[in-house]
């Protein structure tokens, strides 16, 4: 071996993690003649921790007094265990009509299951060490891979004193080739090395997603002050704040964290595929259920999903709010050449026609309400014999007005140091307006209605042999979005003063909304708006 000339330098020992995520040194035997110091990179001990809020429908669920799990979202793998998983869902599921559905989610029966099935694999941590940080309480096909990404991403950002590989070569591009829609300066080698000042940990709060969430920020709340802070506490690490990543609906839940809760424990907030100010696709859902193998597990048509997400505030709360396209209409009823059809006073029939989507859609009761007089039978299926129709209505308008002050606390507000990014394909096919098209006019008048809950009108007058002349349809999604949000509440933010916005799907194929997170230009925005947060204060 050739021993250095320069007995006088410093060799830097290698820097690993073992599968607990600890950290730990490789020495390495050098001949006497070598006379170099080994030096130790040592971090100060400060840690800021990752946590990862997930969409609606994507944390598992169990029941609080059994611990029997009721709802885990298959994941798509060949293995035996997501074969009986499907199977074990579509038993649960595929055959129970809108009773069952309404009493297994309840959200006042449910709490979060941290037991499903975990993924580690790139993530350089344990089964065991993951499973301690939440990861299990979410779906894992979703949402394991992106956290196993920002593990071990964030673990290399030096190596033996030098800037990682990934971070050197990709992480320091123009943040414009990866859809940045302004002009931001490129990470730089002194970003690297202050960021790399702290060591990261990700960490994953599921929460009761059907309950409201203003309780699910209440939630996670607790969460980061009693399991994740408190963890580095015990280690006698410095851990006081938190960058929260969060996933659709999980938005919202940080939203609330920071504006109706004023937590003031968060460095910064990186929102992927927020419905900001709602999706229409919700009125969809409830007036027609889900498409596709969907379908199956979240509710094949009207009754199906009305059962739950009436009575989810959760769920309610993604309904497009008052400044949802700035007011503008987004439910239409079109005559069958596409023209918008009128009232008897010549008002066109787009709503919300004053801007108040709550009381011209949610709780009209008018056919193309978002519960029709004739589905308030799924409000409440329950035994109870003194609940009636009238009762149940007032409660969903109850729910329904707390959604709207839910919306009006938020609307417009995100923490100051808050990166999103989103899909903007119109390929995608996303519910930007709802459209009802067909011959309005018999429904505009008095009269019975036979509506098949799954998006098709007919007048109880229709000639079965002339059907089509007196039916009316809801249109197929036409907007660009992710399939589910559509981009201008994906990107509704931009305009708030968030610090950055990127744009998916415009002069190239975006993603889906569920796997948002496997996109490699939505993963890059989330390194990169890490990196901005981390070094910011």
């Amino acid at each position: 071996m050739n021993v250095p000339n320069d007995s006088t330098g410093e060799v830097a020992l290698a820097k690993r993690r073992d599968d607990d995520g600890n950290l730990f040194y490789e020495s390495r035997l050098t001949p006497v003649a070598d006379g170099r110091t080994k030096v130790l990179h040592v971090k100060s001990g400060s840690v800021i921790p990752i946590v990862f809020i997930p969409g609606i429908m994507g944390s598992n669920l169990k029941h609080k007094k059994t611990d029997v799990p009721v709802w885990r979202p298959p994941n798509k793998g060949l293995n035996l265990a997501d074969i009986l998983g499907i199977v074990a869902a579509l038993a649960t599921w595929g055959f129970r009509g809108p009773r069952q559905r309404q009493e297994l989610l309840r959200a006042s029966d449910l709490t979060v299951d941290h037991g499903g099935p975990i993924n580690v694999k790139g993530a350089g941590i344990s089964r065991e060490t993951a499973r301690t940080r939440g990861w299990g309480s979410v779906l894992r096909d979703s949402y394991n891979p992106i956290m196993a990404l920002m593990q071990s991403r964030l673990a290399a950002l030096m190596s033996d004193g030098e800037i990682g590989p990934w971070w050197r070569d990709e992480a320091m591009a123009q943040p414009t080739s990866y859809g940045a829609e302004s002009e931001l300066p490129p990470l730089a080698h002194d970003d690297m090395r202050a960021a790399a000042a702290h060591d990261y940990d990700v960490w994953c709060a599921g929460y009761n997603w059907l309950q409201s969430n203003r309780d699910s920020a209440k939630d996670v709340r607790r969460y980061i002050d009693d399991t994740v802070l408190e963890h580095y506490r015990r280690q006698g690490l410095v851990a006081e704040k938190v960058i929260l990543v969060t996933h659709s609906m999980g938005g919202l839940v940080a939203r609330a964290l920071v504006e109706l809760e004023g937590y003031d424990r968060i460095l910064g907030v990186i929102h992927g595929v927020q419905p900001a100010t709602g999706a229409p696709a919700i009125y969809h859902h409830m007036r027609a259920g889900y498409e596709g193998v969907e379908q199956l597990i979240l509710g094949s048509n009207a009754a199906e999903v009305t059962a739950v997400v009436a009575n989810s505030l959760g769920a309610l709360e993604l309904c497009p709010s008052s400044d949802h396209r700035d007011g503008k209409p987004w439910l239409f009823l079109q005559n069958s050449d596409g023209s918008v059809a009128c009232d008897h006073e010549g008002r066109p029939h787009a709503y919300p026609r004053d801007g108040n989507p709550y009381e011209e859609i949610y709780k009209n009761p008018s056919w193309f309400g978002m519960v029709p007089k004739a589905n308030e039978r799924y409000l409440n299926l329950s035994d109870d014999a003194e609940i009636i129709e009238d009762s149940a209505r007032k409660t969903f308008h109850d729910n329904l007005s707390l959604v709207e002050r839910f919306h009006k606390e938020i609307g417009g507000r995100y923490h100051p140091q808050t990166y999103i990014h989103y899909g903007a394909d119109r390929g995608m096919h996303s519910w930007q307006d709802i459209v009802w098209r067909g011959n309005i006019d018999k429904f505009l008048t008095p009269g019975l209605l036979w509506d098949d809950e799954n998006g098709a009108y007919r007048s109880s007058e229709s000639d079965p042999r002339q059907n089509d002349l007196q039916k009316v349809l809801l249109t197929p999604a036409e907007g660009e979005g992710d399939g589910t949000v559509p981009a201008v509440s994906g990107g509704a933010a931009a305009s708030s003063g968030v610090r950055a916005s990127f744009k998916h799907g415009v002069s190239s194929a975006g993603y889906d909304h569920q796997s948002s997170f496997n996109d490699p230009r939505a993963r890059w925005a989330t390194l990169f708006s890490i990196i901005r947060i981390a070094i910011a204060e």
